[in-house]
């Protein structure tokens, strides 16, 4: 802007506005919440009586949700991109040593229940009953090998004529898996997370029997440190995930997700060698609750299902199915 043309006084009042917006978003994302204009966003959407709702339920997962009289509101969503903190790994020892990477752990935990609360968040200020179909992703990036991000994804719902309550439960079940939960006398009470970040060494002196011929190198065996790692690393993810799931006051968890991934490491220093085994584990579920002590499961009722493969005008197939 030429030095002799001055910005207006509406200029600086929308520049000093959208300055106080940034600080204020950044202290609500500071403490967990949501950035401002999202809070708008949805304030503005409820006002309006949700005119038109945004959804990525299939067609079937829709119609089996209002068949239990709940109401799509509006897509919603949860993210936070963390930071993992410095960890040691390598010890180069003698004897085998195995050990939890408790920053990598956390960081995993923390940033998954912060995308979880911002979506739950998001849900309650939509005035929703709950949100399903959430979809916890998360994906490292390249050109930052301590950054992480996790993103969850669902559908807010709300039932007609019902009182909201204290907070809107999360499920990752599917419409048609929240159609059968209720169906069979159970409500879903919030999406429970368990992660662990383990790792074992070898050492030097099991390496190198491990590849000697006279220590068993030409013979089939078990490597038992490191098949003992990652059943340590199931073990506290899925004391985290119960852990969760007892704070909710639930009976059970369903729909589990469980990943695991596993990484051998081999390195030499000082012409010696050493082998090494890393272990990420996870496990994502749905808490959930009997909606009644007297609950019984209704019998199911055999089905019969023809599908037709000869495709209509835009390519689709179409099913008949037929009740016994």
């Amino acid at each position: 802007m030429p030095f002799w043309k001055r910005s207006s006084p509406e200029d600086e009042q929308r520049r000093s506005q959208a300055l106080q917006d940034a600080e204020a978003s950044q202290r609500s994302l500071e403490a967990g919440g949501l950035p401002l204009q999202a809070q708008r966003r949805l304030s503005e959407e409820v006002q309006a009586g949700h005119p038109l709702f945004t959804s990525d339920l299939s067609v079937k997962e829709f119609s089996l949700v209002r068949n239990q009289g709940y109401t799509a509101l509006s897509q919603v969503m949860g993210s936070s991109i963390y930071q993992v903190g410095w960890q040691f790994t390598r010890t180069f020892s003698w004897n085998t040593t195995a050990y939890e990477l408790t920053n990598v752990s956390n960081a995993h935990q923390h940033a998954a229940q912060l995308a979880l609360g911002r979506l739950e968040q998001e849900a309650a200020l939509l005035r929703a009953h709950g949100v399903i179909g959430v979809r916890l992703n998360t994906r490292d990036y390249e050109w930052g090998q301590n950054l992480l991000e996790y993103t969850a994804i669902g559908t807010a719902i709300r039932l007609e004529n019902t009182p909201l309550p204290s907070r809107p439960f999360l499920s990752d079940l599917s419409g048609q898996e929240f159609w059968t939960l209720l169906q069979a006398g159970y409500y879903p009470d919030g999406v429970v997370t368990g992660f662990c970040s383990y790792y074992v060494s070898l050492g030097s002196q099991a390496t190198r029997q491990l590849n000697s011929w006279f220590g068993g190198g030409w013979t089939n065996q078990e490597i038992v440190p490191f098949s003992q790692g990652l059943y340590t690393a199931r073990s506290l993810a899925m004391d985290r995930l119960l852990n969760m799931a007892r704070r909710l006051n639930a009976i059970g968890v369903v729909g589990m997700h469980i990943h695991s991934n596993r990484r051998l490491i081999e390195q030499e220093s000082n012409e010696t060698k050493y082998m090494d085994f890393s272990v990420q584990f996870s496990a994502v579920g749905t808490a959930i609750n009997a909606l009644r002590k007297d609950h019984v499961i209704p019998a199911p009722q055999p089905t019969l299902t023809f599908t037709d493969l000869r495709p209509g005008r835009r390519g689709e197939t179409s099913e008949l199915t037929i009740k016994g």
